[in-house]
């Protein structure tokens, strides 16, 4: 029988699967996508692949992380980057 792995928070999750996160950018760095961080690989796959999934295993989870196709995670940091410029307001200059 399999023990189960539980996690007590996202930031010991975060730590847990590093190395498959260091791993998958060093796949995108090579493949041209130097720009990308290891936080953009999480936070695309807890948004859009594991947001509303219960019962998550670890090796799903690395799975997830070392196949997601890296185009879907340029997409959607361009995506949020584009929205945050967006939504920043900028001051005219006052003129005299």
């Amino acid at each position: 029988m399999m023990n189960t792995i539980e996690f007590d928070s996202q930031e010991e999750l975060y730590t847990r699967i590093l190395p498959a996160l260091k791993s998958k950018r060093r796949m995108m760095v090579k493949n041209g996508f130097k720009s990308i961080k290891k936080s953009d690989i999480w936070e695309y796959l807890r948004y859009n692949k594991w947001n509303e999934i219960n019962g998550l295993e670890l090796c799903d989870i690395v799975d997830d992380i070392l196949n997601t196709d890296e185009e879907l995670i340029v997409e959607y940091c361009h995506d949020r980057d584009n929205k945050e410029l967006s939504e920043v307001e900028f001051e005219l200059p006052k003129l005299k």
